[in-house]
């Protein structure tokens, strides 16, 4: 239900957009990011308060976020985005608004933990919230691009359905310890998220996103 959320959202966020997108200032759009941002923060804090280990917080960030920086995931995503661009830098507004709201909407850490969640968890604010982000960023984009951002809504229910799938199959191999403390560190992970968006900039969620399987190998680990 949360990436049919996340995709209707962002199909509403655009009628918005082609509607009365081209009269917000770039300020206005700046100040709504921000609120999404601190609504991200809360999230993270209180997804956080799962924690039934700080020993495994601790080594799943380390080792996952090690992990991360070591492959670079941040950079890689920036390197694909990069090159679909290039690849799709055509004077036509439809693919260059479908690339550029497709990236902006599949590849972030908040798309893996939210799907995540609501697999695990039946939880699906974050891709609640994630859509009502995106809904505010399709305004914008579908005032500059046009109608290519309603083709990227596709995708994301898509992405996600696929992603909630997968952590649905998972779900029964996973006690409730081990997802409780899989969410908690996908808190942490939207922390940074929140944030970023807030104009700190200096995170790398992206990099961070390998702590979540990290904490659910130790906590099976520490299980048994």
């Amino acid at each position: 239900m949360g990436a049919i959320f996340n995709g209707l959202l962002i199909i509403a966020g655009a009628i918005i957009g082609q509607i009365v997108g081209k009269y917000l200032k770039e300020n206005t759009c700046q100040q709504l990011y921000q609120a999404m941002g601190l609504a991200v923060i809360y999230i993270g804090i209180s997804t956080m308060l799962q924690m039934n280990s700080t020993l495994n917080l601790l080594i799943s960030l380390a080792g996952g976020t090690l992990i991360g920086a070591i492959i670079d995931l941040d950079a890689q995503i920036v390197k694909l985005g990069d090159k679909l661009q290039q690849k799709f830098s055509t004077k036509n507004p439809i693919a260059l608004g479908f690339v550029n709201s497709s990236l902006l909407f599949c590849v972030g850490s908040m798309a893996i933990v939210g799907a995540f969640n609501e697999g695990l968890s039946q939880d699906y604010s974050v891709l609640l919230m994630k859509g009502i982000i995106d809904g505010v960023a399709a305004i914008v984009f579908t005032a500059q691009y046009g109608i290519g951002v309603y083709f990227a809504s596709i995708l994301v229910v898509v992405y996600e359905g696929l992603l909630t799938l997968m952590a649905t199959f998972i779900a029964p191999f996973l006690t409730e310890y081990a997802i409780g403390q899989l969410s908690a560190v996908g808190g942490v992970v939207l922390l940074a998220v929140g944030l970023n968006m807030c104009g700190f900039n200096k995170f790398k969620p992206m990099n961070m996103v390998p702590a979540i399987f990290v904490a659910a190998l130790l906590a099976v680990i520490f299980h048994f």
